[in-house]
């Protein structure tokens, strides 16, 4: 992959903003390089955004070309990487939705946050025929809209686009925390866990490995979630949103589904890339109890799964409670999350 091919075609400079939270009072200034495409002839979607602490260091860097990542430290995980959710399909949920997040990493004094700078990655969307605002079909829209027509495994591949940029901006192995919401995820685990060519993506480079994986109410077994001991009684309800909007981002042949999925990965396959150091040896799975689109059953399975690869350490965490969403609307949860990440890694140390 060239130099070229990875930074994309557009050039994005360094500038001042604010994020916000609920659960913070004032607005938290950043530096802040938004939508840098990780691809040539980039659609809508195929970009990323970087959030750094407001410190003198950094505000020197407004009004300059975006091409690295300040703070970096081979070995040490001082960035967070992180993919949003929304069924694969939501085109109102994008990278932008770490904000919250950002805005707890960064409300103290920037030189103090334990982390130098959060990336967050959009990816080209399946089609989302019955949205209720913004519906796309590609056969009645005559294919307007190729951001939103992916089917797997371009999710997979537009993440590891986007981690490959980062690569080329100064991301190491070890030198981040990943962490991904709902089908963020699953992306995540997809994309770190198993080689580009378990996807048939042998062109693509594997992308670097981070210290840890955080999960949080994510979706693990896909085939699970189309059955009534998957979804049980309390989401039951859930069934055929389910089958549709997997059908739309992995095919309706439900016989593939398995080989997607995180929770069936074969654990010996796994074990020999936390062995070899081509993966992480620590994940973190967050689910709430209340949680109203996905059942605790994902991460009883992945935990489970996971509990069997050598070499790796499973953590069920509590930090996530409230609805589906809560965690990235109110951005509290994911930064406490990433702090007990920290907490964890250290003691291994």
């Amino acid at each position: 992959m060239s130099d070229t091919e990875q930074r994309g075609t557009r050039t994005v400079e360094w500038r001042l903003s604010a994020v916000t939270s609920p659960r913070l009072a004032d607005p938290v200034p950043v530096v802040t390089a938004e939508d840098i495409p990780y691809i040539t002839d980039a659609n809508r979607f195929q970009n990323l955004s970087v959030y750094l602490p407001w410190t003198p260091e950094t505000s020197a860097l407004v009004g300059t070309p975006a091409e690295s990542l300040p703070g970096v430290e081979p070995g040490r995980p001082r960035i967070q990487v992180h993919v949003h959710g929304g069924a694969w399909r939501d085109p109102r949920l994008t990278a932008r939705s770490i904000e919250p997040t950002v805005a707890h990493a960064f409300s103290g004094t920037g030189r103090s946050a334990p982390i130098a700078a959060i990336a967050s990655l959009n990816y080209t969307l399946s089609r989302f025929p019955t949205h209720p605002a913004l519906p796309y079909d590609p056969i009645k829209d005559n294919h307007t809209d190729p951001s939103r027509e992916a089917v797997h495994p371009q999710h997979v591949s537009d993440f590891l686009h986007g981690l490959a940029l980062l690569r080329s901006f100064g991301l190491t192995d070890g030198s981040y925390v990943l962490s991904g919401h709902s089908c963020g995820a699953c992306l995540s685990f997809q994309s770190i866990l198993r080689p580009p060519r378990h996807y048939g993506l042998d062109h693509l480079p594997a992308a670097p490995i981070p210290a840890a994986l955080i999960g949080l109410n994510g979706l693990y077994d896909l085939p699970e979630l189309v059955t009534a001991t998957g979804l049980g009684e309390s989401h039951a309800h859930l069934r055929d949103d389910y089958e549709m909007f997997l059908s739309n981002a992995f095919g309706a042949d439900q016989r593939a589904w398995p080989a997607a999925s995180p929770a069936r990965f074969d654990p010996a396959e796994v074990a020999e890339q936390v062995r070899e150091g081509n993966a992480p040896r620590l994940v973190v799975l967050e689910q709430s109890a209340e949680d109203q689109l996905v059942p605790t059953r994902q991460r009883e399975l992945l935990t489970a799964k996971l509990s069997e690869v050598d070499g790796l350490r499973v953590v069920e965490g509590n930090r996530c409670t409230g609805k589906h969403a809560a965690p990235w609307e109110q951005g509290d949860m994911i930064w406490e999350s990433v702090q007990d990440v920290l907490r964890l890694l250290q003691q291994e140390d």
